[in-house]
């Protein structure tokens, strides 16, 4: 059900902001991911839970991506998590039991609270400076339009740091019920730490991708890697769920122009900016970058407006048959379903497209094989169905069209060498 719509919203000093009037005991709150925090307002939150909730009650908290360490399993005396798994924090909270995860794709989640089965009360927002009685969400799109939309309260923390970004972003001063000013820092998300296995794996990528394909990147060390492995290329377009500093290191030199995409031409279609002040900086008023909502960036009528899709995309473990696990290690929860079917599914379906499944070949110095004869929490992310490329360090297995007999084989050639055998043997074993 769609909410009301406030004239004028209240204003309220960050200093004396008392939520016991704003949230209820039970409410389901959700806010903005990772850069897009507004921390002004879960600080306050975790500082006043006991006296917002009361004796024996608790509130919803929806995560996503999270990183400043706001919330921790601690804060479990009042709040219960549930969210898609993830990255940062999200994984620390997963990895401890502390998030019931909703295992379902991230590009179903806005069709979800349109069909009322994902519900939020209260929603925080990090937005910048009004322009002409507009704000703007800035770093994030993802489902935070639909849930303006609908949630009973709209809480906006105004920050001068915001940028002012295009696409799904803007919001109505009138659609907010209360307003708080801060001034903080943005969050950051640091690079990922680089490694030869992840250059090596950009390297091999990169000398598939061909000039003036649309790619879509994660977080992590291969798509950092990316922007330098991809030098030379010409014309590359991007539409990804998320962007980093890597994706600007792209642009400026001159890789990625978006000249050549079937829509949105010129523009770097994100639905989350996570990076430095730098690509904050770059990404106001800018009208090259569109940060757009989720039915945008990973929905099938804009995904399969492409014919040369290139997904690239990571996997905790991947068995001989090409079935990928991207969400549970040792058990616990350390990733997520995210967008990766989304992308997977569209770079299957894309003419020229293909999807990619990067990630070194072991884990643990070494010890530990990534290349699996099962599964070992039997949770299957991307099933064998959707098996295409798969790269390590040590090579690309092509598993397009090629039937289970000849799979292990093709993965066992770009495994770790210390654990072939091994794997051979697995194989040996069940075919007896």
């Amino acid at each position: 059900m769609l909410r009301d719509r406030a004239t004028e919203p209240r204003e309220l000093d960050a200093g004396d902001l008392d939520l016991t009037g704003i949230v209820r005991p039970g409410d389901t709150l959700v806010w903005g991911q990772g850069t897009a925090e507004p921390t002004a307002l879960t600080n306050a939150l975790v500082a006043q839970r006991a006296g917002i909730v009361g004796d024996g009650e608790r509130l919803n908290i929806f995560l996503g991506v999270t990183r400043g360490g706001t919330l921790t399993v601690e804060h479990t005396d009042c709040f219960r998590y549930f969210g898609l798994g993830g990255l940062g924090e999200t994984s620390r909270l997963s990895k401890v039991g502390a998030i019931d995860v909703l295992p379902i794709r991230l590009g179903s989640v806005t069709q979800l609270i349109r069909q009322g089965l994902l519900r939020f009360d209260v929603v925080f927002v990090q937005l910048s400076e009004p322009r002409d009685g507009v704000c703007s969400t800035g770093l994030i799109g993802d489902m935070l339009q639909e849930v303006i939309r609908r949630a009973r309260v709209v809480v906006g923390e105004v920050n001068p740091n915001v940028p002012f970004t295009h696409g799904d972003t803007q919001v109505a001063w009138s659609d907010l019920d209360v307003v708080v000013r801060s001034d903080g820092p943005l969050m950051q998300w640091p690079a990922a730490r680089q490694s030869d296995e992840a250059r090596r794996i950009a390297e091999l990528i990169a000398e598939r991708v061909p000039d003036a394909a649309t790619i879509q990147l994660g977080i992590g060390a291969v798509p950092e890697a990316m922007a330098s492995a991809l030098h030379g290329k010409r014309d590359l377009g991007v539409h990804s769920g998320m962007i980093t500093d890597a994706v600007l290191d792209m642009i400026e030199a001159g890789v990625v122009t978006n000249a050549r995409k079937p829509i949105d031409p010129g523009v770097t279609v994100t639905g989350l900016v996570f990076g430095s002040d730098r690509l904050a900086r770059w990404a106001d008023d800018n009208r090259e970058l569109g940060v757009r909502c989720l039915d945008h960036t990973h929905g099938v009528r804009a995904l399969s407006a492409f014919d040369d899709f290139w997904a690239i995309n990571s996997a905790i473990e991947v068995d001989l048959y090409g079935q990928v696990n991207a969400e549970l290690m040792g058990g616990a929860y350390a990733g997520g379903i995210g967008g990766q079917l989304d992308y997977v599914r569209a770079a299957m379906t894309s003419d020229r497209g293909r999807s990619i499944i990067a990630f070194p070949a072991a884990a643990a110095k070494g010890t530990v094989s990534r290349i699996v004869s099962r599964l070992a929490d039997g949770v299957v992310t991307t099933p064998r169905a959707d098996a295409d490329l798969f790269v390590t360090e040590h090579g690309v297995a092509d598993l397009r069209g090629v039937p289970l007999g000849e799979r292990p084989a093709r993965l066992i050639a770009i495994a770790h060498p210390d654990h072939r055998e091994a794997l051979s043997q697995s194989v040996a074993q069940q075919s007896r």
